[in-house]
């Protein structure tokens, strides 16, 4: 009884493991208007439970190109409380696995230019892309974001640990 009990048991972590997708890494966000890359966001995990969260850590220029990283933030939000920089902001918060859904939900994201704050779901249908959709109720709308290479990443990106990172709500 006890070999059956452990062995349920080592199943159990064994499926909780494979379960958990986490996410976290660089995604390059792309403007729903133009589809052009708009910014970078790193998805990092904090606190005891694994919550999912994001920051932006660069900003692209009209040119296509990253214009301004986490290392030499420039342009301000001037619609979130403080006028912080958009670079350096904590977008996503709360985010949880749900593992019979496999994806995170039941956390926030806001849109950086206006300060709205929606709920959040983000999931992956497939290797490289993320779907990450804000809504209110059953209304919301999804972008597609790029997992990011680290030969597409500014040199200042490669190494950023989030390891100590926690979310910096700005409502």
């Amino acid at each position: 009884m006890k070999k059956l009990f452990m062995f349920v048991a080592a199943l159990a972590l064994v499926t909780h493991v494979v379960n958990a997708a986490p996410l976290s890494g660089l995604y390059q966000t792309i403007d729903d208007k133009t589809n052009q890359p708009k910014s970078v966001v790193a998805l990092y995990e904090y606190g005891d439970g694994g919550a999912l969260a994001g920051r932006i850590v660069a900003l692209y220029g009209p040119d296509g190109n990253i214009s301004e990283t986490i290392a030499s933030p420039v342009k301000v939000a001037d619609k979130i409380k403080g006028t912080p920089k958009f670079v350096g902001l904590d977008i996503i918060w709360e985010m949880e696995w749900d593992a019979d859904d496999n994806r995170y939900e039941d956390g926030k994201i806001m849109d950086p230019t206006s300060g709205k704050v929606y709920s959040s779901v983000i999931w992956q249908d497939a290797p490289g892309t993320l779907n990450v959709r804000g809504k209110i109720g059953p209304i919301g709308r999804t972008q597609k974001w790029r997992t990011l290479s680290s030969s597409d990443m500014p040199s200042e990106l490669k190494d950023i640990d989030t390891s100590k990172w926690t979310p910096n709500i700005r409502k």
